[in-house]
């Protein structure tokens, strides 16, 4: 049976009370932990901050992009997920070789989203003494954004340090929400504190919705595609080059060799050419 695909499922509870995302980032989360060499509990780290900001995206701010940034306590490395509109997502992995990088009591947890006049709205937190980047990322949007919220996101790794299955849910409490609906959320939510038993083998994202609202009446807003996916290119490498001084410019050229890139994120290799660098000394 073919395994369904990625998305990010947004719902609402028809009396007005909760808002709901639930995403299936298996796929996702595969494709960018072999892009970075992730395996075990790198990879699980970096898979639950991918789910995590791709959730926030289709919370916050659904049309724009957004970062989640992980950095660990013992200055060990950074996570970097990276989401954009249309479901485009994409994951970088920096640090030492020598050993896992994990969210730990003193990590801290960043948000970065653009805003639609082009600001960059952002906060931090740090990581709790549980360790669970679930908990942070309540606490981020408490704290940053004033919003309650309950959420999990998990990511099975298989015996060999690779991605077996990756999702999560957000369920965002609105203004119009009463005590007694209230009072069933937050108890049916306690048996969701953990997910990990609800990624079974092929999971979608549609069984996971059905799970979290099991027996409350809700109708289904949209729905995203998500996969990995660079936006690097070769306009934006030179427009990159472009920032740099004409005198720096001049000496790429007068080199006579191509200037060679490797993306950070997906691995493609670009190669500007000497008349490519000439064109940019003449548009300046």
């Amino acid at each position: 049976m073919t395994p369904p695909d990625d998305s990010c499922l947004r719902a609402i509870t028809d009396d007005g009370s909760f808002r709901v995302m639930v995403a299936r980032t298996t796929q996702t989360v595969r494709d960018v932990a072999e892009a970075q060499g992730a395996r075990g509990t790198t990879a699980q780290n970096l898979g639950d901050l991918l789910t995590a900001t791709v959730l926030f995206r289709e919370t916050m701010s659904p049309g724009l992009r957004v970062q989640g940034i992980l950095r660990c306590a013992d200055r060990r490395g950074t996570l970097v997920a990276d989401s954009a509109p249309e479901g485009r997502t994409r994951g970088l992995v920096q640090g030492s070789k020598d050993g896992p990088i994990r969210a730990t009591e003193g990590a801290l947890l960043q948000m970065m989203r653009t805003l639609h006049n082009g600001s960059i709205n952002q906060g931090v937190v740090r990581v709790p003494p549980s360790g669970k980047m679930s908990e942070a990322m309540m606490a981020y949007m408490r704290e940053s954004e004033q919003v309650d919220t309950m959420l999990a996101m998990a990511t099975t790794i298989s015996e060999d340090g690779t991605v077996l299955e990756a999702g999560g849910y957000m369920v965002q409490l609105l203004p119009e929400v009463g005590r007694a609906p209230l009072a069933i959320m937050a108890e049916r939510l306690e048996d969701f504190r953990t997910i990990h038993h609800l990624l079974t083998p092929g999971f979608s994202a549609d069984v996971l919705l059905s799970e979290i609202l099991y027996g409350m009446s809700f109708t289904r807003l949209d729905e995203t595609r998500v996969a990995f996916s660079c936006w690097c290119s070769t306009e934006r490498l030179l427009a990159a080059i472009a920032t740099l001084r004409p005198s720096e410019i001049r000496t790429m050229v007068e080199d006579g060799s191509p200037v060679q890139s490797t993306c950070d994120y997906c691995g493609k290799e670009y190669a500007i050419q000497t008349s490519q660098l000439a064109g940019l000394l003449q548009q300046n």
